[in-house]
């Protein structure tokens, strides 16, 4: 074989720059401001590949719910991924630790990331939800005593959440979700139900705008629709908007009857709510006994309570203290003994209704007010007004030392009380206190009317409400 050296030569001179041109590579390698960039993306395009690769293996695990796997593979990011940040690609793997850490209810670091995210990228809808829900499981968690968040730290997360609900929504307008979870979050962790309202209704506006393509398209929002309609009609019905909830709850129970995203005995007891509170008590009934048939290991205590009042509507006492009797003594919450009690008053024994109201107040920390004033008007009924006043009093007490307020019921049995004692002043005096306090309270003006009092009449010696609970 002949070999060719002086086309060896050839090549090898080609595959060397000049010596000039060398310098001048060299120069730009070595240039101060140039020198440490990756100015042909070689590293950047390693870095593109390898987040690539990361985000299927993320993904994975989140399918599998491996959550602490993910966290300890991909998690802090800065610092197994430092080229991300060098990159910007950083942003793409923090917003899923965000997400995962949230699983695992490290709620403050999850908050830091996400929070880190929107800041990088604030038009990103996604971030922006994601943070928004982090926020509000957080307080959800608050609430079900998982984690403690007090005062101002709970304020601030509060706002954190509407903040990026609002910006959420902002971004998607058309959504469901983000509407719908800004209303719970207004309804079930602040009780401001009037705020809500207008949510739950948008929620479910936009989801009945879709097509039916548009609706196959986003069907994983389909459940916080149905969501959205349950909660719309017990908002309705509790800012006193019944026909409206009628409506809203049957569209509800057709809406989810294939897809059963709500269970049956939830559905069908508030549409028993509904109709109880229209006063169409055998409508009421029928929904309330379709759930409670429902319920395949034991009775629903609600269920039976609110069937039992149904009964007690319709004059049925028997069948009341029936379906009383489904629940064991020791499972009645205080809110079912007093629907046990209005049994036993609506059937005429009295006696019976004291004794169990006298049970359920020894074990009540909570709403005993509520026990005691039911007493009260017992004793009342047994023309026993000493006894009366004394619980009254009472339950005054008690709920001025647990919430700092006056208690308007209160107020009103001690006055009429002292009323029916003769002790006119003292009957007058508590009840100016309470019209101070409530002036719309029920049958309040014919108490008035009763102690000769009228609106241009000058009230007597008043006391501070502060000494009110002592009286």
């Amino acid at each position: 074989m002949v070999v060719n050296f002086k086309s060896q030569a050839l090549q090898k001179a080609a595959a060397q720059p000049p010596e000039k041109d060398r310098e001048t590579t060299d120069k730009i390698l070595g240039d101060e401001f140039l020198g440490q960039e990756d100015l042909l993306g070689f590293k950047r395009d390693a870095a593109e590949r390898r987040m690539k690769q990361t985000l299927l293996e993320v993904n994975e695990l989140i399918r599998e719910n491996k959550w602490e796997d993910a966290v300890s593979l991909f998690y802090p990011v800065e610092e197994k991924f430092p080229e991300f940040s060098t990159y910007s690609m950083d942003v793409f793997l923090r917003g899923k630790a965000g997400f995962i850490l949230g699983q695992l209810k490290k709620y403050d670091e999850a908050l830091k990331e996400l929070t880190y995210c929107t800041q990088k990228d604030p038009d990103n809808f996604l971030l922006h939800s994601s943070l928004a829900y982090t926020a509000y499981n957080s307080l959800y968690a608050a609430k079900n005593r998982e984690i403690f968040l007090g005062g101002k730290i709970k304020e601030d997360r509060i706002r954190l959440a509407h903040r990026h609900f609002q910006e959420a929504q902002r971004l998607r307008p058309e959504g469901v979700t983000n509407f719908y979870r800004q209303g719970m979050l207004y309804k079930q962790l602040e009780n401001k139900t009037e705020k809500a309202l207008p949510l739950f209704g948008q929620a479910v506006a936009n989801w009945e705008k879709l097509n039916h393509a548009e609706k196959e398209t986003r069907r994983q929002e389909q459940k916080n629709y149905v969501k959205a309609l349950f909660q719309l009609a017990g908002s309705q019905l509790e800012r006193g908007k019944g026909r409206e909830a009628l409506h809203t709850i049957n569209r509800c129970v057709a809406e989810d009857e294939k897809t059963g995203y709500i269970s049956l005995i939830f559905k069908y007891f508030a549409l028993g709510k509904v109709n109880f509170h229209l006063g169409r008590f055998t409508q009421a009934k029928d929904a309330l006994l379709f759930a409670l048939q429902c319920e395949s290991d034991r009775p629903a205590d609600f269920v039976c309570e609110l069937l039992a009042r149904t009964y007690i509507a319709l004059e049925n006492f028997p069948r009341a203290m029936e379906i009383i009797q489904k629940v064991p003594e020791h499972r009645r919450r205080p809110y079912y003994r007093w629907t046990e009690a209005d049994a036993w008053c609506a059937a005429g024994d009295l006696h019976k209704a004291r004794k169990v109201l006298i049970a359920c107040q020894e074990k009540d920390s909570r709403s005993r007010h509520k026990t005691l004033i039911r007493l009260a008007k017992i004793e009342y009924l047994l023309q026993d007004f000493r006894a009366s006043l004394r619980y009254a009093e009472e339950a005054g007490r008690f709920y001025t030392d647990k919430w700092g307020n006056i208690y308007d019921d209160g107020l009103f049995w001690q006055s009429l009380n002292h009323h029916r004692l003769g002790e006119t002043e003292t009957a007058l005096r508590l009840a100016l206190d309470l019209k101070s306090s409530n002036p719309r309270y029920l049958r309040l003006n014919l108490l008035l009317e009763k102690l000769g009092a009228n609106a241009g009449e000058s009230r007597a010696p008043e006391t501070s409400h502060e000494s009110y609970p002592s009286a």
